[in-house]
């Protein structure tokens, strides 16, 4: 018995030991030197003739990790004589369109990510209240200020509101909220669209209408912020987002699966 213990215990432990292949761990390398400043954005990495004799590899190996790299968006290539990889600022649009589509492999649906924000985005509002009052709100008000100017143009203004929802998470001194409004405003900024799509027809005066009511929600709380009032910035917001999800939620289904892909 012991000895059948000792065997599947073995089995168990060498089949999850993956070794990393000769590219990953060159590419893990290069990725170190990104992330540690040692490399910034916009310098040019060696070249290929340098990289296959500073890592001992082949060519086959250095071009796979050059690719791992560039899927990543740590570096971007340009092809032709004068071509070769730099370091380029992570993607955006990256971060947002991976965090999309494994919410949607998942089934995850809107009212899972609209519970999502109303769960972190009021306390964000609070941080950014008693961390960087005026720093945030010096970020905020021109904001909202041009969201009012985009009343007449639906399509436009709600992707500012996206927008508005993921600077407030920016500018609360959190950088991990940061990024998760960063991976969420892809889905945020579709579902607001697909709601406004569903919207029982109205007249334009009266859209803006609507529309700048729930704008001067967004102007108060940039006051809240400024004041350095945390817990009235944090109620004002759960009360905005409460109000705001009923008329929205309603309107594109709850129970919707999120949908990404065009």
């Amino acid at each position: 018995m012991a000895e059948d213990t000792h065997r599947t215990y073995s089995a168990n432990l060498t089949t999850q030991v993956r070794v990393p292949k000769t590219a990953e761990l060159v590419a893990g390398r290069i990725r170190r030197a990104i992330v540690t400043g040692e490399l910034r954005t916009g310098d040019s990495l060696p070249s290929e003739a340098h990289l296959i004799s500073d890592f001992q590899v082949s060519r086959p190996t250095i071009r796979e990790a050059i690719r791992i790299l560039e899927s990543e968006g740590l570096i971007s290539v340009s092809r032709g004589a004068r071509g070769g990889a730099r370091v380029s600022q992570p993607d955006s649009d990256i971060v947002a369109r991976a965090a999309g589509l494994a919410l949607q492999t998942r089934g995850a649906t809107i009212r899972d990510v609209y519970e999502a924000r109303m769960l972190i985005e009021p306390p964000a509002a609070r941080l950014a209240a008693e961390r960087r009052p005026k720093e945030a709100a010096a970020v905020l008000r021109p904001h909202v200020e041009a969201e009012f100017g985009l009343t007449g143009d639906v399509v436009a203004v709600t992707q500012a509101i996206a927008d508005f929802h993921r600077i407030l998470m920016e500018q609360c001194g959190n950088e991990t909220l940061a990024i998760l409004a960063l991976a969420m405003k892809g889905v945020f900024e579709k579902s607001l669209l697909t709601s406004q799509a569903h919207r029982p027809p109205v007249s334009l005066p009266e859209r803006q209408k609507q529309l700048r009511f729930g704008l001067a929600s967004h102007r108060k709380l940039v006051e809240l912020i400024e004041a350095g009032d945390g817990p009235g910035a944090e109620a004002h917001w759960a009360a905005h987002m409460e109000n705001a999800g009923k008329v929205w939620l309603q309107q594109v289904g709850s129970t919707s699966v999120i949908e990404i892909l065009d």
